[in-house]
């Protein structure tokens, strides 16, 4: 359960307006991250489900598209060419409404994934396209406002807990910083 606590403490946080870095249990220091140990729970999960699934999804060629797609000269680059046309026409933000998920059924996902076995469940909470797939106060690029309308992470909690498998949330949002500062200025407009 800690695992999964610390999990959700970070995405909270996230949601604060200013979150205290000096209260918790954990320093920011790698001894202080040493003296955690696994869950009982968890060293005993010989199975869980992790769903990668956002707007990347749409276009279905790999985690990084909404960067590899303003990459001049990049097989994502020429595939959003002859798919949806110049980046700088259709870029990243007109493929998010595209992502619709009609047919996601989290409830029958989770029944499955439970009869397979699993004892936890964890949902991507945002991709390294900085959408958040939950009702965000942070900002309005979620799937709330855009694409399915729909609070991904909320629906996918309720589903796990009806099924009585832990839930956990992760998020990709480190490497935003280093990983689409090559994508700033890197596409030039259409010849």
């Amino acid at each position: 359960m800690c695992f999964l606590a610390v999990i959700f403490t970070i995405s909270v946080y996230a949601q604060q307006k200013n979150p205290s870095t000096t209260k918790g249990i954990f320093k920011p220091t790698f001894e202080s991250l040493k003296q955690y140990s696994y869950p009982e729970w968890f060293r005993d999960a010989k199975l869980g489900f992790w769903a990668h699934w956002g707007p990347q999804a749409v276009p279905r060629q790999g985690d990084w598209y909404a960067r590899k797609m303003y990459q001049e000269g990049s097989a994502d680059y020429k595939y959003h060419l002859a798919h949806y046309g110049h980046p700088s026409k259709f870029g990243y933000k007109d493929i998010i409404p595209l992502w619709k998920a009609q047919k996601w059924d989290p409830d029958k996902l989770m029944a499955l994934y439970k009869k397979a076995g699993a004892k936890y469940f964890v949902s991507m909470g945002s991709h390294h396209d900085d959408f958040f797939l939950w009702d965000s106060k942070i900002h309005r690029w979620n799937a709330v406002n855009y694409g399915p309308k729909k609070d991904v992470v909320g629906l996918w909690q309720k589903a796990a807990e009806k099924e009585g498998l832990r839930f956990g949330v992760s998020e990709h949002l480190g490497p935003v910083s280093r990983g689409f500062s090559p994508v700033m200025g890197q596409t030039q407009p259409e010849p």
